[in-house]
Parts: structure tokens; C-alpha cells; sequence
């Protein structure tokens, strides 16, 4: 179940990364008619992308989707707004803290500083931030989730160029030794270039993918919620290798949970068992307790809402058979930093009779389709990203 858990992060980890990279810089002759309009330097854009986004120009393909990363400038009542969310009871008890801090000098002004809300917002919630102090006790804590002694942390800190020190807080410390500990296993762009290739996406459907999701509001905290009570929800399962384990109840629950990650992405999907000639139709329901198999092949083809096509893939049973799966979830493992370690719930089912919607009898076929799908879900969010790469390189 953990494999499920960890496709569920990497899309959503992923997923936001897509607003971050583009094709070519904004049209020049469009860029200088805005920064007449603000009356900003295109000197100053370029220090305030970087120093508030650490983002240049060229990750913008037009000066529509710059404008929108910038978001709103700072008005009297944002500022108000971000002065009540925060406690500040003033504008001037704002700016002395960011004097404090070295965001700005005494005698300048947020509005001029900033430009933006959300560049302010921003800093602001990083300078207000309190996290869990690093004591006895949370350290010990910390190295009981990773398995290490207090030598290995700092050997690993070391490894890094970093250091014990260099933290207050155990959360940042947390993220950070995930990280280290996952850099090595990440899969370098010819291998994923490779994966995508043999479940049989092309550039094409990549493409559509990627411009797919980029209409998805990422921003969104009621998605963002979404995304974290789905985690949540797949976390109470525990581990669990195949669909015996689970109940009537855990299979409905685990349908559910897929079928709102879809929704969520707005993505429909179709499943088919297919052989030769032979394709046979899956509901959710079925492919979940399928289990043995008998060489078939998993095709899943995913839509938008509107039922227009993006993309189809095929995990076949050799894959399954192999240690593909199993691979992928090694490449990504970097992505489990915010899954928390938990007691396995594990639960024996009623023996089940598995028929087509049309009451046909399905073929015996390869087991843990469901991880199948995710893990195939995960290879096409990374294909997308990879994908758009190499677009901003040719560029």
C-alpha cells in the first residue's frame, strides 16, 4: 500500500511543478509595454522573480501567464487584509519586522519593495513561521522514523554540506534528511524516457497531458485539501500486496479514492484487458480484484471531462511479472517526504466471483492492476514534466 500512497504524492508533488517551466520567454515588445504600465525596470522584474520565485523570464511562455504568477499588486485593502491574517496591528509593525529581517531598508516602502501580495504574503509567512523546536526528544524521534543513529544523521548532514546546526526547527530538518536520503534514487531523464516508451506514450500524448494540467488551479487550497485528505485516506489502509487482503468495504473505499483522484485532476479513464485480437472491458470494481494472471495486458486510455483524448498506455503482463512496478516506486522515492510511518491494516475477504458488466466471465490476469494504474498514473505525471523539459531546451 505504500507503493499507492507514494505514486499518490509524486503526481501530487509533480503536478505542481508544471507552472514553474515553459517554453520560451514572454514577447519583448508585450514585456516592455507592462513594465511601462507598472513603471518597473525590466532589471527589477527580472531581481524580483528570482530573488521572491527563484523563476527567470524564460520559464514564462507568454506575458499572460507572467502576469497571473505575479498575481495582484499590493492595494491599501490586501495589505490590510495580510496585516489582520498575520496580527500585525499596523503597517508600520509590519515593516519593522521585515527592517528586522533585511526584506527591506527603514525608509522604504512595502508597496515599492514588494509590488506584489503575493511576494509579501510570502515572505512575510516565512519570517512568521514557528515550527517544532529540534530538543532531545524530537530529535530522537526524528532518527526512530529514518532508522539512523545520531552519527549517521550527521555523517549524512555532512555528505551534504550541511549541518545540525543550520536548523531550528525538526520539520525543516525532516524534509531535508528525506531528501538526502532519496536524492541517489531518483531516476535520471533517460530512464524515465525510457519507462514512458515501454507503457507506449508518445510526445504527442505527453503534450496533451501536460496542457491538460496546466488548466488545473494548483493554487487552489480547497484542491490542495483534496489532495491531502485522499493521502490521508490511502494511509489508513496500511500495506497490503493484493486485493485478498482487503474487505468488501476497504475495496469500495480504495475505488473511491481513485475515482475522486481523477475526478479531482479531472481525468476519466477507461481499462481494457487486451490479447491479440481480444479486449475486454473493465470497470473499476473489476480490474481492482483481479489477481492471477494469464498474459493478458492492461490498456488504460485516459480523456478530459469533455471526452476528448489525451493519451492511452499498456502495462503488459511481462511488466507486471517483472520487477517494473516495484522499479518505479524505487525511482520515486524521493516523493515519500511527507508520508508518516503506520501499523498495517490488513483484513481477509469474502471469496468473490468476479464477471464483465455484460456477466461474461473474465480471464485470469495480472495482480495488483490497481497498483498498476497508479503507478502508470505516476509515469505520466514525471512523462509530462520530463517532456516539457526538453521543450524548454530546444528553446
Amino acid at each position: 500500500m505504500k507503493k499507492l500512497q507514494l505514486l499518490f504524492l509524486t503526481s501530487v508533488l509533480l503536478f505542481g511543478l508544471f507552472p514553474a517551466v515553459s517554453y520560451a520567454a514572454p514577447n519583448e515588445e508585450e514585456l516592455a509595454a507592462f513594465l511601462q504600465e507598472i513603471n518597473w525596470t525590466e532589471e527589477g522584474l527580472i531581481d524580483h522573480l528570482e530573488y521572491f520565485w527563484d523563476v527567470n523570464m524564460e520559464d514564462f511562455e507568454t506575458m499572460e501567464d507572467l502576469i497571473e504568477f505575479l498575481g495582484e499588486p499590493i492595494t491599501e485593502e490586501n495589505l490590510q487584509q495580510l496585516l489582520a491574517d498575520y496580527g500585525f496591528e499596523n503597517e508600520e509593525e509590519l515593516t519593522a519586522m521585515l527592517v528586522e529581517n533585511g526584506e527591506m531598508e527603514a525608509n522604504e516602502n512595502v508597496r515599492g519593495v514588494f509590488k506584489y501580495i503575493d511576494a509579501l504574503d510570502s515572505t512575510t509567512s516565512f519570517l512568521t513561521y514557528t515550527g517544532t523546536e529540534i530538543n532531545a526528544e524530537t530529535l530522537q524521534q526524528l532518527l526512530e522514523d529514518y532508522g539512523l543513529t545520531m552519527e549517521e544523521l550527521n555523517a549524512l548532514l555532512k555528505e551534504n554540506e550541511d549541518a545540525l546546526e543550520n536548523y531550528e526547527y525538526i520539520e525543516d530538518l525532516d524534509i531535508m534528511v528525506s531528501i538526502y536520503l532519496g536524492a541517489d534514487e531518483m531516476p535520471g531523464e533517460d530512464e524515465l524516457t525510457q519507462m514512458l516508451a515501454d507503457i507506449g506514450l508518445t510526445d504527442e500524448e505527453l503534450e496533451a497531458l501536460m496542457t491538460h494540467f496546466m488548466t488545473l488551479d494548483f493554487e487552489d487550497p480547497a484542491l490542495l485539501d483534496k489532495m491531502m485528505d485522499l493521502e490521508s485516506r490511502l494511509m489508513a489502509f496500511g500495506d497490503f500486496e493484493s486485493a485478498e487482503e482487503l474487505n468488501e468495504e476497504q475495496i469500495a473505499e480504495l475505488i473511491s479514492i481513485m475515482q475522486e483522484m481523477m475526478d479531482l485532476f479531472q481525468l476519466d479513464a477507461e481499462f481494457y484487458l487486451v490479447k491479440g485480437n481480444e479486449k475486454i472491458h473493465l470497470t473499476t470494481e473489476e480490474m481492482m480484484v483481479l489477481e492471477e494472471t494469464n498474459g493478458f495486458d492492461l490498456l488504460i486510455e485516459l480523456f478530459n471531462t469533455k471526452g476528448e483524448f489525451l493519451a492511452d498506455m499498456v502495462i503488459t503482463a511481462d511488466m507486471f511479472s517483472s520487477e517494473l512496478i516495484e522499479d518505479t516506486i524505487g525511482d520515486l522515492n524521493q516523493a515519500e517526504t511527507v508520508i508518516k510511518k503506520q501499523e498495517p491494516v490488513k483484513a481477509k475477504p469474502a471469496p468473490k466471483s468476479v464477471k464483465t458488466v455484460k456477466g461474461g466471465k473474465l480471464p485470469n490476469t495480472a495482480g495488483n492492476y490497481a497498483e498498476g494504474i497508479l503507478a502508470g498514473m505516476g509515469l505520466i505525471v514525471l512523462g509530462a514534466f520530463i517532456f516539457r523539459k526538453r521543450k524548454v531546451k530546444s528553446a
